[in-house]
């Protein structure tokens, strides 16, 4: 089915990550309701090649910021050419180069609608260049209550008419093809059945409460177990886990599995998940990505991940940073299989109810409209 009027999609980062993801999930299901997609980014080889399975060019500008001029002409000039319904932008400075482009089209009797996703926990900022940009987004979706709360305690001078919650979702995991298929880790690893396998999936960071997971790991004890980190970081920080890792006596147990381009084969093959994050989280994709998977899990209570995981119920959440009560919680699961199998299966069913990908889609369809 054709729909008249493209939707332009700005990437956020010229790097890969949850924010990205969420662009090109969107980009797919828009392209399968028959809507036309227009994707821009900064200039980035990584978003590029990830892109080309869409089928759509991906147009580069340098996106520099509020006073990057150059950037809004040109994205006048695309907006002059595609006459979009929608500009989607995912970084609040590409906003400002969306009203710019918007304002100099005005005169060509263009006017498409700005829809910004904020998909970080950050204060709204004040002043009279923000508060005319604020009257010029029609629509500011927030990922969570919390990143909602946040931007209103800067007490910015915003209709509160304009902004609303949509939580993130992922859409349904496809077949797997020869391409992203991800290995069978007890195969690969040696594992035998009986050994439970703890899954952390997403980039290797220090914000992410990697080294707390190992110290966890490490007063687990004589439990049998095996972690598996999918993700990269720098060689710097990959390198400090692998020695905290064999200097905490868990480095036997302990795999880095780098990045693997179909994460969800591996939640298949997770007995439970631990996403530890000691930065408080906007909205953690990697949690709903183990949802949706029915596996049990393990994070931290402190960004919005207790706005989707009912404790004791459809996951276990414990204090950023916290590594003695992480390693309760790990222990809690390794320790009890009907548990594990119980909570995954309340977890998939609390994703189904109210985090599935086809009600996040119809309600950015009601917003774009």
């Amino acid at each position: 089915m054709e729909h008249s009027g493209a939707i332009i999609q700005i990437f956020a980062s010229p790097t890969w990550g949850g924010g990205e993801q969420f662009v090109y999930d969107l980009t797919r299901r828009l392209q399968a309701d028959g809507r036309r997609v227009v994707l821009v980014s900064r200039p980035s080889r990584v978003i590029r090649e990830r892109v080309a399975t869409l089928g759509i060019p991906c147009r580069t500008m340098p996106l520099k910021g509020v006073v990057d001029l150059w950037s809004a002409l040109l994205l006048a000039l695309l907006l002059l050419r595609c006459r979009p319904a929608v500009v989607h932008v995912h970084h609040f400075k590409d906003a400002f180069t969306a009203a710019y482009a918007s304002l100099l089209c005005r005169l060509f009797g263009v006017r498409p609608r700005i829809v910004l996703t904020r998909h970080l926990v950050r204060r709204g900022k004040r002043g009279w260049l923000y508060r005319w940009l604020y009257g010029r987004i029609d629509r500011i979706v927030f990922v969570s209550e919390l990143a909602r709360r946040e931007f209103l305690a800067g007490a910015p001078r915003v209709d509160a008419a304009r902004l609303c919650v949509i939580h993130n979702s992922v859409p349904e995991v496809e077949a797997p093809s020869l391409t992203d298929a991800a290995p069978d880790l007890r195969a690969r690893f040696g594992i035998p059945e009986q050994v439970p396998l703890v899954l952390f999936t997403g980039r290797l960071v220090a914000g992410k409460g990697c080294e707390v997971l190992l110290k966890a790991c490490a007063r687990l004890g004589s439990r049998p177990f095996a972690l598996f980190l999918a993700g990269c970081g720098s060689p710097a920080y990959e390198e400090l886990l692998r020695n905290a890792a064999r200097e905490s006596g868990i480095g036997e147990r302990t795999h880095f599995l780098g990045f693997v381009p179909q994460v969800r084969r591996l939640l298949e093959q997770a007995d439970c998940c631990a996403f530890p994050s000691v930065w408080p989280e906007s909205f953690g994709l990697t949690v709903i990505e183990a949802m949706q998977a029915g596996r049990a899990l393990v994070t931290t209570d402190n960004g919005a991940q207790s706005e989707f995981v009912d404790d004791g119920l459809t996951g276990l959440l414990v204090p950023p940073g916290d590594d003695e009560a992480l390693a309760r919680a790990l222990a809690r699961l390794l320790d009890d299989s009907a548990l594990r199998l119980r909570m995954g299966r309340a977890a998939r069913a609390a994703f189904e109810q109210s985090l599935g990908y086809e009600r996040f889609y119809a309600r950015y369809l009601t917003i774009y409209a």
